[in-house]
């Protein structure tokens, strides 16, 4: 049975994502023991953009195709991550020993305890429940695939769900769609069993993140945090392109 992880990685003039995706790979395999599949194109077209804190300016959001997964991944299992996620442990690997089909987070959270609000677990005016497509487990089962049909559903028919679910139209976001689709493979109850079973930690774009070897640290209110041996996800792209370079 193949393993390995699914990363999508559309540059916009502003982000680097390719290169976030490339050393997100090289992370993988150190840590992880496991190929990564990078999915790019040159001619993904856009119709929205996205403000971004550590930029301070809007850019161009480019961010469909991941309902696309499913089809596009090569392995029986798989981790499709988001190219900003930093692996720096061996965690992920506890997923291929779930016994799951599908898996996605729940719950996310600052590691600093500051710059996060409750409501960024929910979404639509009525605050429905969160899941965050930043890391999703899928096996080739009928589970996952109904799970993607659905997320591609939401996709090509975006704008009836944000007027049904009272969110914006625009920009596109696939932790909305993952969260509907989610919602309808579980017949509209809350979908507790897809859940993966550890928050997913995270620096808000606001703080400053660098690196020294394998020990990154987050400064933020003139206070310093160290995260050595753990995986987060770093909403700072600015950040992150300046760590790597």
């Amino acid at each position: 049975m193949t393993q390995g992880c699914l990363i999508f990685a559309h540059n916009n003039g502003d982000i680097d994502y390719v290169k976030l995706a490339e050393r997100s790979a090289k992370n993988i395999k150190q840590y992880l023991g496991l190929p990564t599949t990078i999915i790019t194109d040159i001619d993904t077209k856009t119709s929205s953009t996205r403000w971004f804190a550590d930029y301070d300016k809007s850019v161009k959001w480019l961010n469909s195709g991941r309902s696309r997964a499913y089809e596009l991944s090569p392995y029986d299992q798989t981790v499709l991550l988001d190219a900003d996620y930093i692996v720096n442990s061996d965690q992920l690997l506890n997923l291929f020993r779930s016994g799951q089909d599908f898996l996605a987070h729940r719950n996310a959270n600052s590691v600093t305890g500051t710059g996060w609000s409750k409501q960024l677990n929910t979404f639509g005016e009525y605050r429905f429940p969160m899941w965050w497509a930043t890391v999703v487990y899928f096996t080739k089962s009928d589970t996952a695939r109904a799970i993607f049909d659905a997320m591609q559903m939401v996709e090509t028919n975006y704008e009836h769900y944000a007027n049904l679910y009272n969110f914006k139209k625009h920009p596109y976001r696939n932790d909305y769609a993952l969260s509907i689709a989610l919602n309808i493979a579980d017949g509209h109850f809350n979908a507790e069993q897809f859940d993966i079973p550890w928050t997913l930690q995270s620096v808000v774009p606001e703080h400053v993140l660098t690196r020294t070897d394998n020990v990154y640290t987050v400064r933020y209110d003139n206070k310093r945090i160290e995260l050595s041996g753990m995986d987060f996800h770093a909403m700072g792209k600015k950040h992150l392109e300046a760590l790597y370079d």
